[in-house]
């Protein structure tokens, strides 16, 4: 098992100093580029990140968390306003076990694999699992945990009594901004936060 230990971080709110703008990820990159699923298929990248809604959930199916907040992942379902894309950022987690996880836990969203960790340095993504709902233009208009039963490295809740992503879809499904734009996330640290340069 790669990940021997949880590890606690800090989801940092990507804002420019003093100037207050909400933060955005660069899609138009990732939508020109293709991208590779864990069934082998290579898909464009506006498939993935087109019109609507798009939900970001970094993954990892040797991660306690992630095999934690499965069962709730797998009720997502997207639909004409909301692409759902599982993203596996790592150059060591093979397309097989991506493929088996998303298939024991009956994921209905496209598995992605980004062994250079492209999108997730997009995303600016550091822990699994995180969630990073988007607006059609990039806007973050939510990121962080999905709950609120991790609460630091090896100690969780039996049961949420918050659900950050559920709320957050719910008020972009109102066509409202989430109460909620950033909480801190806590789980198995991406495997290529240790390539980035300071």
């Amino acid at each position: 098992m790669r990940h021997g230990r949880l590890f606690t971080t800090c989801v940092v709110v990507l804002l420019l100093a003093g100037c207050g703008s909400t933060p955005r990820v660069e899609l138009d990159t990732l939508r020109t580029m293709e991208h590779r699923l864990a069934d082998g298929a290579v898909v464009a990248g506006r498939s993935l990140f087109g019109s609507g809604h798009t939900l970001v959930l970094t993954l990892d199916p040797e991660c306690p968390l992630c095999l934690m907040h499965a069962p709730q992942l797998a009720t997502l379902v997207p639909d004409d306003g909301l692409h759902i894309v599982g993203l596996y950022a790592s150059p060591y987690i093979v397309p097989d076990s991506a493929r088996a996880f998303a298939e024991r836990n009956g994921f209905r969203f496209p598995q992605v694999m980004d062994p250079g960790c492209t999108i997730a340095q997009a995303l600016d993504a550091l822990v699994t699992p995180e969630a990073f709902l988007l607006a059609e233009d990039g806007t973050v208009l939510y990121r962080g945990a999905i709950d609120d039963r991790a609460q630091r490295a090896g100690r969780k809740k039996p049961e949420a009594t918050r659900h950050h992503l559920r709320d957050a879809l719910a008020a972009v499904q109102r066509g409202e901004p989430p109460a909620e734009r950033s909480v801190r996330a806590v789980g198995c640290f991406l495997e290529c936060t240790e390539a980035r340069t300071p």
